[in-house]
């Protein structure tokens, strides 16, 4: 689903802003200074105003040169003319505020919006703004001689390419277990948790066959947390059940429940609403 793709993308940026770097070597960003640091800083961007703006992540690259470099990214999952027209906010706020060059990095789910948005923005007669742009087509396939630097950079190649473009589906998914498996085994399992919903059919169910295996350490931490999320959606459903069956049975103690207000309990999944409501009719009831 889009909301994942933007999701899992912004955490990878988060947790390794060294793979920025790599990702704009993919979209044509410099190739004649190796960088040597990355540090993410604030999102807030954009012109100032009553609504702050803020960027799905912003990385300051160090280059061996001694130069610096101001790298906004924006996970897009489609055109948006606001988000258009609210781009060059974001880079004269930036390069305001760190005084330094500022590149900004748009990464799409398909090519033909990264085909899109890399025309850049026209700003004026003559004039305009140029932005990076990474689509699935820029994304090496994954495999254990790909040129991905960092277990971070295998999920966004996996992430963005959604299935491979030449090799085969179990190829692509056991190189891409093989990265998964050297990060914690709590951050991989959050990865592949966001993978299994992102992925194409076929490499989703081989990754899930996979982890079933346990031969990696994420493998069980990821079962864990399936287990633990079922858990609590298990005792969040049984309580909620039960205040409905409360407060049904009081109010049936005071006369009959017309059809529309028994759905509107029976459709509630706010437990803190139905526990007011039990206590408004207790309190109604006592005088």
């Amino acid at each position: 689903m889009p909301g994942e793709f933007h999701e899992i993308l912004v955490k990878l940026i988060q947790d390794e802003p060294e793979s920025v770097a790599w990702m704009l070597g993919l979209a044509g960003g410099r190739s004649d200074a190796r960088c040597v640091t990355a540090e993410s800083r604030s999102g807030a961007v954009g012109s100032p105003g009553l609504t702050e703006r803020r960027a799905d992540g912003v990385v300051r690259l160090r280059f061996d040169d001694d130069t610096e470099q101001i790298v906004i990214c924006e996970v897009q999952n489609a055109w948006s003319e606001d988000k258009y027209f609210r781009l060059p906010g974001y880079m004269a706020r930036a390069f305001e505020d760190y005084r330094v060059p500022v590149v900004l990095l748009m990464l799409c789910p398909s090519d033909s919006l990264a085909k899109r948005f890399g025309r850049g923005v026209e700003v004026g007669p003559g004039s305009t703004m140029a932005v990076a742009v990474v689509g699935p087509a820029d994304m090496p396939d994954l495999t254990p001689g790909a040129n991905v630097p960092t277990a971070a950079a295998a999920v966004a190649a996996a992430v963005m390419s959604r299935e491979p473009k030449g090799v085969p589906n179990d190829l692509f998914v056991s190189t891409l277990d093989a990265w998964l498996g050297t990060l914690e085994p709590g951050r991989a399992a959050d990865y592949a948790m966001y993978l299994l919903t992102t992925l194409a059919k076929e490499p989703a169910i081989l990754l899930e066959a996979l982890m079933k295996t346990d031969a990696r350490l994420y493998h069980s931490e990821y079962t864990e947390q399936l287990l633990a999320k079922g858990r609590e959606l298990g005792i969040d459903e049984g309580a909620l059940r039960h205040s409905r069956a409360i407060l049904l049975r009081v109010l049936e103690a005071e006369g009959p429940v017309s059809d529309e207000r028994r759905e509107q309990i029976e459709s509630c999944s706010d437990l803190t609403r139905l526990d007011a409501w039990i206590t408004e009719h207790i309190r109604t009831a006592k005088g």
